[in-house]
C-alpha cells in the first residue's frame, strides 16, 4: 500500500519546532533527574498508547517529553544497529549487513525528526510546534512516515542549518563558514544538499525495499560478496569519516554545502574568492581555496562516494555509509539540542554513560575514559592491525584479527564521542 502526506500534514510538519523539545531537555540540568524517563512517568518505557483515541489524549507535556528523549535515544540505538551491520559484513554476510544498515538508517531518520519536534510512533504521529502545542497527523506506518516526514522537513528553510550546525572544522561550526560566504542570503535547504550528495532522502524508502529483499528472500538466489581486503579498506574509510574532532569528511562536506548554496544563486564557488578572504587563518589552512574549487583533491571523500552509490542491488558499503552519514547528523542535532538546553551530557548523564559503556564492553566497570574522544585510540590501533592481517581468505583474516574483529564494530563509541562530549 502506498502512503502520502496530505496538505494538512505538510503544513503541520512545517510548523514543527525544536523549541519545546529543548525546553523539555532542560530538565536534565537537575542533578536529581536521571535520564531518560523517570519511573513515575505515565509511559516510563516511552511507548505511547496505540489506540487512536488514547494516543490523541496524551497530554502535550507528556508527548513533548517522550519525543524529546527519542532524539538522542534513537541515534544511540542506530549506532548499535550499524555496529552489528559491520560485524555481519566482516563475517561474510552482506545481506544481513544490508538488513541492519537499513534499521540504523531508519533510527537516524526518527532521531532527526524527534529532535525537530516530529514524533513518529507505531502508526501514530504527532507534531510539536514552537509553543508546545501538539497536532496529531495522519495514521501512517513508521517505515513510510519516517521517510515521508523527513523528506518534507528537509524542504523547510531552517533544515540546512539544523543539519550542519553541529558539524565543526577546526573547532568552527560549519554554519559560520557558510555565513562568511553567504551572509544574509536565502539558504539552500537540506533536501538540496542531500540531492547534491547523491542521497535524496527518499532513498531511505528505496533502501527499505533493498532491506526487504535481504530480510525475506532466499539470499542464495541473489548472492552478494565482498573480499576481506576490501572490507579492511572500507573499515578505514568508515571510521576515518566518523572519528572525533576529524577534518577529513568535514572539509569535503563543507565544500559540498558551499557548492550547493552557490548553485541556488546560479553561481559557482570559484566566483566567491572574496568571501574566502573573510575566513580566519586556521580555517583557510583547513579549507584552502584551491581545495574548495576542486583544483586540489577534486574527488569527493570515499565515504561520500559510497553514500552516492545508487546501484542495484544496493551494495552493503553504500547502505552502511548512508546510515553512518545520517547518524552523524542525527547525533549532532541531539547534542545541539542538549547544548541549547544547558545540559552537559558528560556531567549530567555521567552515571548513565558510565554504565552504558561498561555494558557494551567499551571499558571495564568503573574505568571510563577521561574524555570520550579517547575511545578513538583503540579503534585507530585496531584498524592498523586489520589492514596488516592476512586477508587471503576470510576465516584466516578473522582469526588473525582476534579481539580486533569485535572492536572495529563497536560503533557505540561513535555514539558517545558525538553525544557525550
Amino acid at each position: 500500500m502506498s502512503f502520502s502526506l496530505n496538505g494538512d500534514d505538510k503544513a503541520n510538519i512545517r510548523q514543527a519546532s525544536p523549541i519545546a523539545i529543548v525546553n523539555e531537555l532542560s530538565g536534565f540540568r537537575d542533578p536529581n533527574q536521571s535520564p531518560w524517563l523517570p519511573p513515575t512517568f505515565p509511559f516510563p518505557n516511552g511507548e505511547l498508547p496505540s489506540g487512536q483515541a488514547a494516543f490523541s489524549n496524551v497530554s502535550p507535556t507528556d508527548m513533548c517529553k517522550v519525543i524529546a528523549v527519542r532524539g538522542p535515544l534513537h541515534a544511540i540505538d542506530g549506532w548499535g544497529y550499524l555496529g552489528k551491520a559491520l560485524l555481519s559484513l566482516m563475517s561474510g554476510q552482506p545481506h544481513i549487513a544490508r538488513h541492519l544498515s537499513y534499521y540504523a538508517e531508519l533510527r537516524a531518520a526518527l532521531s532527526i525528526l524527534a529532535s525537530s519536534g516530529i514524533g513518529v510512533f507505531n502508526r501514530r504521529n504527532a507534531i510539536v510546534n514552537s509553543t508546545g502545542d501538539v497536532t496529531i497527523i495522519q495514521d501512517i506506518p513508521t517505515h513510510d512516515m519516517a521517510w515521508l516526514a523527513l523528506s518534507e522537513w528537509s524542504t523547510t528553510q531552517l533544515s540546512m542549518a539544523r543539519l550542519i550546525q553541529p558539524l565543526r572544522l577546526s573547532g568552527l561550526p560549519l554554519t559560520e563558514v557558510l555565513d562568511e560566504f553567504f551572509p544574509s542570503q536565502n539558504r539552500a535547504v537540506a533536501s538540496n544538499l542531500m540531492r547534491e550528495l547523491g542521497f535524496d532522502l527518499r532513498r531511505g524508502a528505496d533502501d527499505r525495499s533493498e532491506r526487504n529483499w535481504s530480510s525475506y528472500q532466499a539470499t542464495a538466489l541473489s548472492p552478494l560478496a565482498t573480499k576481506p581486503e576490501e572490507d579492511a579498506a572500507f573499515l578505514r574509510i568508515f571510521w576515518e569519516a566518523c572519528r572525533p574532532n576529524g577534518t577529513a569528511l568535514e572539509r569535503h562536506l563543507i565544500r559540498r554545502v558551499l557548492e550547493t548554496q552557490a548553485r541556488t544563486h546560479d553561481m559557482e564557488l570559484f566566483e566567491y574568492e572574496h568571501s574566502f578572504g573573510r575566513l580566519n587563518e586556521t580555517t583557510k589552512q583547513a579549507l584552502p581555496f584551491n581545495f574548495l574549487i576542486r583544483e586540489v583533491d577534486p574527488s569527493d571523500h570515499e565515504f561520500l562516494i559510497h553514500v552516492a552509490n545508487t546501484s542495484l542491488p544496493a551494495p552493503p558499503y553504500a547502505m552502511i555509509c548512508r546510515a553512518g552519514l545520517l547518524l552523524r547528523l542525527a547525533t549532532g542535532m541531539s547534542e545541539e539540542n542538549l547544548r541549547a538546553a544547558g545540559v552537559q551530557p558528560f556531567l549530567h548523564f555521567e552515571s548513565w554513560w558510565h554504565e552504558f559503556g561498561a555494558n557494551h564492553g567499551l571499558w571495564r566497570p568503573g574505568s571510563p575514559p577521561e574524555n570520550t574522544a579517547d575511545l578513538w585510540d583503540d579503534i585507530d590501533l585496531a584498524l592498523e592491525d586489520t589492514a596488516l592481517a592476512s586477508s587471503e581468505y576470510r576465516s584466516g583474516w578473522l582469526s588473525a584479527l582476534g579481539a580486533n574483529a569485535m572492536l572495529v564494530c563497536q560503533t557505540e563509541r561513535a555514539a558517545l564521542w558525538n553525544l557525550i562530549a
